[in-house]
């Protein structure tokens, strides 16, 4: 495996600058190393079907997994790499509630925050990317769907700024990386087509 798979995105520096300036060290290394531990389980699953990771890039909501034709897989190995993640943020947070950690009240919220947030059916998260799985020929209008719950859900968190900056920060990078998709998606469209065929 390539020893540079894992990346941090730079829109982490926001997360990592209010931890360490708020003193808070111990909520940072909970949250970074649940998010580790959530990718962690897709790594697993792509590892055990036999699918080509390329890159790991840690984001505030998880992470954004390279694989080499994940889409030629079929759907239920598509779907035990996606639903992986929140499985094993699952399996966490029911550790943390078996045992008696420090901090075991943040660990807790955490992983069911991590759990909520990717479960949710917008597109990239884990729950938006199972939806595509059963639906392929809906991409358009999933991308079209995400980037507005994106945006509504931004603009709302700005309302309770800055007590909501983790949302307001995820939530306007997922409307950015969503409209990225709107724009290129005829491309997209073109290059599934390309590799589904050849």
């Amino acid at each position: 495996m390539n020893k540079k798979i894992f990346k941090v995105h730079p829109i982490m520096i926001p997360f990592f600058l209010f931890f360490y300036l708020s003193g808070e060290i111990a909520i940072y290394s909970i949250v970074f190393g649940s998010l580790l531990f959530h990718e962690l389980g897709h790594l697993t699953a792509a590892k055990l079907v036999g699918v080509k990771v390329n890159s790991c890039t840690i984001l505030p909501y998880g992470g954004e997994i390279k694989m080499e034709q994940f889409s030629r897989k079929n759907k239920m190995h598509q779907l035990f790499v996606i639903l992986a993640g929140p499985l094993f943020t699952l399996l966490l947070l029911g550790i943390s509630r078996l045992f008696d950690f420090p901090q075991n009240e943040i660990i807790l919220l955490t992983q069911l925050i991590i759990l909520s947030l990717n479960l949710l059916p917008i597109y990239p998260l884990d729950g938006g990317r199972a939806l595509f799985v059963f639906i392929p020929d809906k991409y358009v209008e999933l991308v079209g769907f995400s980037l507005c719950c994106s945006v509504i859900v931004f603009c709302s968190s700005l309302y309770y700024f800055p007590k909501a900056l983790s949302i307001t920060i995820i939530f306007l990078y997922l409307s950015i990386q969503n409209y990225s998709y709107w724009r290129f998606r005829k491309y997209k469209l073109a290059f599934d087509y390309i590799t589904k065929n050849s």
